[in-house]
């Protein structure tokens, strides 16, 4: 479930899954998508935040709904549902914010990471641990990792799955800010009022400027829509969601 709430220029969304830890699922994609193009064309809005109910931001993707999704027409469907809306909060013309107060995880870290500025709760914590499920990020982080921090770390985060908490996380500047528990929303607000009094044409100039600082040499949505489903539709992705269920460790396959 997606809560919206509008202020004054500010409109806030609210991931509200309680039961699956705020986990993403088709229907809240969408409804995401659905959600940024609406705000898209209000022209009253001059930032957006994006937060999680609870103590959580996202979990990652939904396990119980995508088990059962193996085939690369799934894989595929997923992996360019998710690219598309992160793809359009770059491109919409003010900036999208993130408050988290817990973990994002996986899918979670990669939707934080396509937000303009991230604010976290001192428990937040950050993780992709995609390698740990037996799959590849899908969603353009890969790209925006390397344009934030060094090849060399974006290379450690991605391949060990290593947790960041939000100190750590502040320290190679993928989080903006770290508030006391439960302050990360109020901050953010308190930002994005201050973005709201600025010039709604200059600010999505601004944007655009700083976007195509960070721009990759190349294009790799291509590889990247065909690794992460190569290894969605892998024996490896199968083991990893089997022992997530029977909370157990992976038993990975050799590799060839």
């Amino acid at each position: 479930m997606l809560h919206i709430e509008r202020h004054e220029g500010v409109v806030v969304w609210t991931i509200d899954r309680p039961a699956a830890k705020n986990a993403l699922d088709h229907a809240t994609i969408a409804a995401l998508a659905e959600a940024l193009e609406e705000a898209r064309h209000d022209a009253r809005v001059r930032a957006v935040i994006l937060t999680g109910a609870g103590q959580t931001f996202v979990s990652g993707g939904d396990l119980r709904e995508l088990r059962e999704k193996n085939s690369r027409e799934e894989a595929e469907r997923f992996s360019d549902l998710g690219w598309h809306l992160c793809h359009a909060m770059t491109e919409v013309p003010f900036p999208v914010l993130c408050a988290l107060p817990g973990p994002a995880i996986g899918g979670g870290a990669e939707l934080a990471m396509a937000c303009d500025i991230r604010i976290a709760d001192a428990r937040a914590k950050l993780s992709f641990k995609q390698v740990r499920m037996g799959v590849t990020t899908a969603w353009g982080t890969a790209a925006r990792l390397v344009a934030s921090v060094s090849a060399g770390t974006a290379a450690r985060l991605l391949y060990a799955g290593h947790e960041l908490t939000a100190e750590e996380a502040r320290t190679l500047g993928l989080v903006d800010e770290v508030t006391e528990d439960g302050r990360a929303l109020e901050t953010a607000m308190a930002w994005a009022g201050d973005i709201a009094r600025g010039s709604p044409s200059a600010i999505a100039e601004m944007k655009r400027l700083v976007r195509a600082a960070m721009a990759p040499a190349h294009d790799v949505r291509a590889l990247e829509r065909k690794v992460f489903t190569d290894t969605w539709c892998s024996a490896d992705h199968q083991e990893a969601v089997e022992a997530f269920f029977e909370r157990r460790p992976a038993r990975w396959s050799v590799k060839p």
